[in-house]
């Protein structure tokens, strides 16, 4: 509507638009172009402290020379011709936020200012109720990432970094759906976890969940193990034939592990089933329907096994329809010291000991290398569980493979010592050892007895090497 219009069909209205400014929750504050008072509503009143009758008719300066309030808005905005915003402390003690802006005439001239004016109390109150807001929904967004890490932990999915953060989640979705998934990552990083994740968090948790291991089926049986076969349909097979992994799968989920495994022949046969939803048992003419959803995973990259002609590019596309990825231990290094202190927890409540790993013991593992990944480092802290006949694993008691990666990553900024190198090396992994047996034995004798060397050697060395104990 324009402002013509609007005028025209307010014009026989006078009282509402009267109305309309004495019913304002807005402290309502009109002046002319010369600064002198015309309107006060009463919210003004109200927010202000100021009586209708103190401010009508008088001018603005006046006001000013009066210490009616510190500075004018309405002022302002006559001198800068434009509207102005500012926060006015009172006479009465009360503060407000003022908003002065310029009434004109059709040809740009004021003709009078308006002021809105808000109790700043009730603003900072407001403020804060926002802020009370945003604090309550960081509290429950934390709670929320509480209980999402605790169900993962219940799954025996530990992690703290990003990388796996994402992946969860991904998996999480992917869960959902009945679609095809694929789990790309390294021996040991986990992949059969994720799989069961997202089996138990599919609405065929209830539903039968087959894994089969691809790497460790003779490939002369692959086809009779995973499809199943006939009475009779080969020298060897069992009177009453057999189900195959597909069929006990059926209404539920199959883990394809290691897929990359598969010969040729096999991925046609597979391609087909996972195309048709049926299959023949071997030596079979009738097919069985099939509703399974299928899971994959590998260790290999299968593009690259694609280019060498050792896996089908029709199955990979079948299979590739969600990829996640986990990344290795090495790459996600925040999750290293949670699974430590998780398989630690889990070992010490098993055999209801209370083994703890020694400060430098655990510094050691969590910048190891983990080429085996999560696996590895599980298989190890249970070798030291066992094989510790005190409460507390020191660094000595290390395995050798993570001592010496040890020794050579602590000293890899050092300058180069060229054909001394190996002996300088040498002498921290020496010095480690002796810290690591004084610590556990605390005095020259008893180290020197468990060292298998005589006091005064340990004595030399211990000077050699600056060693406090």
């Amino acid at each position: 509507m324009s402002k013509t219009n609007a005028e025209e069909n307010l014009a026989p209205f006078p009282e509402l638009v009267y109305g309309s400014l004495e019913y304002s929750s807005d402290g309502i504050f009109i002046c002319s172009p010369e600064g002198v008072a015309l309107y006060v509503n009463p919210a003004y009143e109200e927010i202000t402290g100021l009586k209708r009758s103190e401010l009508i008719g008088k001018n603005l300066k006046t006001l000013l020379n009066e210490n009616a309030f510190n500075e004018s808005a309405s002022l302002k905005a006559i001198k800068m011709n434009q509207p102005v915003s500012l926060i006015h402390h009172y006479s009465s003690g009360r503060t407000a936020l003022t908003t002065a802006t310029p009434i004109r005439h059709d040809n740009g001239d004021i003709r009078g200012i308006i002021c809105n004016t808000r109790n700043i109390d009730e603003l900072m109150d407001l403020n804060r109720e926002l802020e009370d807001v945003n604090l309550i929904r960081q509290q429950y967004s934390q709670e929320l990432e509480l209980l999402r890490r605790v169900h993962y932990s219940s799954e025996g999915l530990i992690h703290k970094s990003r990388s796996m953060e994402n992946t969860l989640r991904k998996a999480s979705t992917a869960a959902k759906f009945d679609s095809t998934v694929i789990i790309y990552g390294e021996s040991g990083t986990g992949k059969e976890l994720i799989a069961k994740f997202i089996y138990q968090n599919s609405e065929r948790n209830d539903k039968p969940f087959i894994r089969v291991n691809c790497a460790a089926i003779p490939k002369d049986l692959f086809e009779s193990e995973l499809f199943g076969y006939m009475p009779g349909s080969f020298t060897g097979a069992a009177k009453g034939g057999k189900a195959g992994m597909f069929e006990l799968a059926n209404t539920g989920t199959i883990l394809l592990d290691e897929i990359g495994e598969l010969t040729m022949p096999i991925q046609s046969k597979l391609l087909r089933v996972i195309q048709e939803r049926e299959l023949y048992r071997v030596g079979g003419t009738a097919p069985i329907n099939l509703d399974v959803r299928i899971i994959a995973s590998t260790n290999r990259n299968l593009p690259e096994e694609i280019e060498k002609g050792n896996f089908r590019e029709d199955l990979y596309f079948r299979l590739n329809v969600v990829p996640i990825y986990i990344d290795p231990l090495r790459k996600r290094t925040d999750d290293i010291p949670e699974l430590i202190n998780y398989f630690l927890k889990k070992l010490n409540t098993k055999y209801k000991k209370l083994v703890v790993l020694s400060p430098q013991a655990h510094s050691v593992l969590c910048k190891y290398s983990w080429p085996g990944n999560v696996r590895e480092l599980e298989n190890i802290l249970e070798y030291m569980f066992i094989m510790n006949e005190n409460d507390e694993i020191g660094f000595g008691q290390l395995p050798d493979k993570i001592l010496n990666e040890h020794v050579l990553m602590e000293d890899n900024d050092q300058p180069e010592f060229g054909a001394d190198r190996l002996k300088y090396l040498l002498g921290v992994y020496e010095k480690n050892i002796l810290e690591a047996a004084l610590k556990k034995h605390r005095s020259l004798r008893p180290a020197a007895k468990a060292l298998g060397i005589d006091p005064s050697t340990l004595s030399r060395k211990v000077a050699k090497y600056s060693i406090e104990y």
